[in-house]
């Protein structure tokens, strides 16, 4: 399997993933795991979500949980992308490909674009 050969001109320009949402059955469960085995740290907390990050990260979150309202899924991965016209490029370069892409206000989180 050969390496694929690097795109210097991408049609927006992704920096890193920013955060993950899972859903899970059993917030304290999930609580226990993450905080107390794992060591991160709880940045906010309500009686349906945690917003947890790493010791060493500046941002609010890195990882969210919420109480499943069905099965738990992978809810979302977030990317951070390089500056505001990245995230104009982006919604463009979706909305091209027929994906469906919204701004969308999420606590915690700039300006931000679901897809």
């Amino acid at each position: 399997m050969s390496i694929p050969k690097p795109v210097y001109n991408p049609p927006f320009n992704v920096t890193r993933a920013s955060h993950s949402v899972l859903t899970v059955k059993d917030l304290a469960v999930s609580r226990n795991f993450y905080v107390d085995l794992l060591g991160f740290i709880v940045s906010d907390e309500d009686k349906d979500t945690l917003y947890l990050r790493g010791v060493a990260e500046a941002c609010h979150h890195s990882l969210v949980l919420k109480r499943a309202r069905g099965e738990p899924q992978a809810e979302r991965v977030g990317m951070r992308v390089f500056t505001e016209e990245d995230l104009e490029k982006a919604k463009a370069f979706f909305e091209k490909a027929g994906l469906p892409a919204q701004w969308v206000e999420v606590p915690y989180q700039g300006r931000t674009l679901h897809v």
